[in-house]
């Protein structure tokens, strides 16, 4: 079992309804879970003004929970450099960077057939936006490594050029001290028939020393907590090398 979730959004960000800070904390605590992070979607620069909110939310409700206050900050779509849509990180506990959009675009694709920029040039944008991210050690997990690519491009096609980009994140993301996130909600958003190769985006973070951290990418009570597709990746993987809550929180 695996006892954190460290990736847990509330009903301030507009699809998650369900989700009141008092319901997250007793749905961990039901879980037996031990410490938890509730980041919310930072779009703009003005949503970090519910930070606070969620902040005083949780003083209100008592718990034996670790409960650490940061926020998903997307990155810029508007730029390919990876550079965030806020600077302001003050106040967070915890900042996963969330890349969703495509590049100098701005749409979230569902598949290939809604990218709207020639798949090479997607591809040359996505791998500045990601290398720029991991280089920023303000940031301290990189989001759902891949959902993106996997959502804007044929894979079958730019599988192994993708993998080569990763290896330089991976090295980038070690120097900066920046974890990557083994996301739950991904098996939800990657074709099945890539299920069995996602562990190798892994397999290339710790051989770059970069360190594994489970989020659940929560919008909904039930799933708070679930790893189902985690544990089969972790399957692949060497044993014991997901990390740990206070090896990446730097607070």
């Amino acid at each position: 079992m695996i006892d954190y979730d460290l990736h847990i959004h509330t009903a301030y960000c507009g699809h998650a309804a369900p989700m009141t800070v008092e319901t997250i904390l007793r749905q961990a605590e039901a879980l037996g879970l031990s410490t938890i992070a509730i980041t919310d979607h930072i779009f703009a620069n003005k949503d970090h003004a519910v930070i606070q909110t969620i902040r005083d939310d949780v003083a209100r409700v008592a718990t034996g929970l670790e409960v650490f206050v940061g926020a998903e900050v997307d990155v810029d779509y508007s730029h390919t450099d990876g550079r965030l849509v806020t600077d302001n990180l003050t106040g967070l506990d915890y900042v996963i960077a969330g890349f969703h959009y495509v590049p100098t675009v701005g749409n979230y694709p569902r598949g290939p057939e809604d990218n709207a920029l020639p798949a090479e040039e997607f591809m040359e944008h996505w791998a500045s936006s990601l290398l720029g991210v991991v280089s920023n050690p303000a940031i301290d997990t990189l989001a759902h490594p891949g959902r993106l690519l996997a959502s804007a491009v044929d894979l079958d096609v730019f599988f192994d050029d993708a993998m080569k980009v990763f290896e330089e994140a991976a090295a980038l993301s070690a120097n900066s001290n920046i974890a990557w996130e083994m996301n739950e909600l991904t098996g939800c958003r990657v074709a099945a028939q890539w299920h069995g190769q996602w562990h190798h985006i892994y397999e290339i973070a710790l051989d770059a020393g970069v360190k594994l951290i489970y989020g659940s990418d929560a919008h909904a009570p039930d799933t708070i907590g679930t790893h189902r597709f985690v544990d089969s990746l972790l399957s692949k993987l060497p044993k014991g090398c997901l990390a740990r809550p206070e090896d990446v929180i730097k607070i």
